[in-house]
């Protein structure tokens, strides 16, 4: 929950930056919990105690 809603976070952060510099960074941390939050996905959905549903 925290890597997924953090994407929307940082995005929202780099649209109120003073430098392009700033909103690279911003949108390259952005990329790296998408990152994060697919791979936690992933360890649900093969997990075999978890229930995953993909229609959801």
């Amino acid at each position: 929950m925290k890597s997924g809603t953090s994407i929307g976070a940082n995005i929202r952060e780099a649209q109120n930056v003073e430098s392009k510099a700033d909103f690279i960074h911003k949108m390259k941390i952005a990329g790296k919990e998408a990152d994060e939050t697919e791979y936690w996905l992933l360890l649900c959905k093969f997990s075999k105690t978890h229930p995953f549903d993909e229609n959801i």
